[in-house]
């Protein structure tokens, strides 16, 4: 059986364009949790960073994962159908942008939303257009995902996404929403930082930095990066 095996759940990703990877990995083993009961994972593609969340969180915490493409939001409705958390999560197949403003009309709000959006932009075309969707920032751009999400949370909530450097640094900068947290990530010792973990809230607060490095100079796993993901990877 083809998929990817977790701890405590299984990923299948033949049906969606992106397929596992380490960045909805990061997000979902980083994303802040605490105080959080209503979650949304928006562009969840396999479900991956919402089962993440369903196994880090408590059984009364309610989790949507939003997904415009068919073929991902059935995939990812059945990788939840397989796991032990089905009556904590809900996959729901819609655009972000519809479904954040009927959630802001409804006064629907969540306390921790969360993205690994699409960070191409628009130049040669993917083969397909199922990848094209997934892959490239041609529909809707990092600010208005960031947008989307602030219709629909909640006054003390937070918003997490996991972007390359370049473009975390110009979302910063673009929005009015405050980035308190942010952890540089880097490949490998000697390289630069290649990906960013942001986390965006509505107030200002002490800005926190921090520096993930994932491989080691011996290409090992950094004992930093196994204490963060050790409760998902098979092998650590």
């Amino acid at each position: 059986m083809s998929g990817f095996c977790f701890k405590q759940f299984r990923i299948q990703h033949d049906k969606c364009a992106m397929k596992v990877g380490t960045d909805g990995i990061l997000l979902g083993a980083w994303a802040d949790i605490h105080h959080a009961k209503r979650i949304c994972d928006l562009g969840t593609g396999t479900g991956l960073i919402a089962l993440m969340l369903a196994q880090r969180t408590d059984h009364n915490t309610q989790i949507v994962g939003i997904e415009i493409d068919p073929s991902a939001a059935e995939q990812a409705r059945e990788n939840v159908k397989q796991s032990k958390w089905q009556h904590k999560i809900q996959i729901i197949q819609q655009d972000i942008i519809e479904f954040t403003q009927n959630c802001g009309e409804k006064k629907q709000c969540f306390d921790l939303i969360v993205a690994n959006p699409p960070y191409f932009a628009q130049g040669i075309d993917c083969r397909n257009v199922q990848r094209n969707v997934a892959r490239y920032t041609q529909q809707y751009d990092h600010l208005a995902w960031l947008m989307a999400a602030n219709q629909c949370l909640s006054e003390q909530g937070k918003i997490q996404f996991i972007l390359p450097v370049e473009q975390a640094e110009n979302l910063i900068e673009s929005t009015a929403l405050f980035c308190n947290q942010r952890c540089e990530i880097t490949p490998k010792q000697g390289k630069v930082p290649h990906r960013m973990l942001l986390s965006f809230e509505r107030m200002e607060k002490e800005k926190k930095v921090s520096q993930l490095m994932i491989y080691d100079q011996n290409n090992q796993y950094t004992y930093e990066f196994v204490e963060l993901t050790r409760e998902f990877y098979l092998k650590m």
